[in-house]
């Protein structure tokens, strides 16, 4: 008889619970926005990697070089994120930490002497950025700044005027919604930027070309053969491009990693303190 009665309490709490739910307003289960974007920022100083070398001697009385970074020094590059969990990061070039300018073209003697020909720069090409962005340049007016790539770019047509990280979520899933528009975008990007609207090789010639030793010392009396200079100058050709933006400008990059990318340029500037380096802000977000 217990058993029956404790079977009965239960049926009734049962019915009682259906009840109330049917004679509730609230819906079946809860509903969340879902949303592509994850907004992420990050600001990059301009590349400076000058300095000076001086020779000191040691107290065994053999000697060093040393070299002391001007005030402005700055050697990191933007790397974009692999997933989620990361904002990207700032990855120095380690072949700047004791020259200000390092051989992106390099080339040996045909004749078999012991001398390469070589272009020394003060900034790596394109695709041997250790990260993704690199800041070459910013306008004393702070009306633009120069960026060499290591992927591939596009400029969209449309603005982002704004730090607001919420609107740029709702610009970057509107976009992400119009998948046309995405594969229309994709099918137009360019390798470092080349051919693109504001963008700009630089050329090298024969004044640039100097030659190096075998340990990579630039000695002077030698000359080379007229054959070397034009093979390393058809090397340099498309080899290191910039891209000139400004604030609010958009684009969609394919990184390095192989991931796409919506950045917006949302700030160039000079720091509060001296010697007040300048410096080049992106807001962005991965898209599919």
């Amino acid at each position: 008889m217990e058993k029956l009665v404790r079977i009965i309490f239960i049926l009734s709490l049962g019915i009682l619970s259906i009840l109330t739910f049917q004679n509730c307003d609230c819906p079946l289960q809860e509903t969340y926005t879902f949303s592509n974007c994850q907004v992420r920022e990050a600001t990059i100083t301009k590349f400076n990697p000058n300095g000076t070398v001086r020779e000191e001697t040691k107290p065994d009385g053999t000697t060093e070089i040393i070299f002391i970074p001007d005030s402005t020094y700055s050697i990191h590059t933007f790397q974009f994120p692999f997933d989620q969990r990361s904002s990207g990061s700032l990855v120095n070039d380690d072949r700047f930490a004791k020259s200000s300018a390092i051989p992106i073209f390099k080339i040996p003697f045909t004749n078999n002497a012991p001398y390469f020909l070589a272009i020394l720069d003060n900034y790596p090409k394109n695709d041997e950025i250790v990260g993704d962005i690199l800041v070459s340049e910013i306008a004393n007016d702070f009306s633009y700044a120069d960026i060499r790539v290591r992927g591939e770019i596009v400029r969209l047509n449309e603005n982002f005027n704004s730090e607001n990280s919420q609107q740029f979520c709702e610009f970057v899933n509107n976009l992400a919604r119009d998948t046309a528009r995405i594969r229309q975008l994709k099918s137009n990007l360019s390798k470092f930027g080349l051919g693109l609207p504001f963008s700009f090789v630089i050329n090298f010639t024969q004044g640039n070309i100097v030659v190096l030793d075998l340990n990579n010392k630039v000695v002077s009396g030698v000359t080379p053969l007229t054959q070397d200079i034009n093979k390393l100058l058809d090397l340099t050709r498309n080899q290191a491009i910039n891209l000139r933006v400004r604030v609010s400008e958009v684009f969609l990059y394919r990184a390095v990693n192989g991931k796409y990318f919506l950045f917006a340029v949302t700030d160039i500037r000079q720091g509060t303190l001296d010697p007040y380096k300048r410096r080049f802000t992106i807001m962005f977000s991965e898209i599919n």
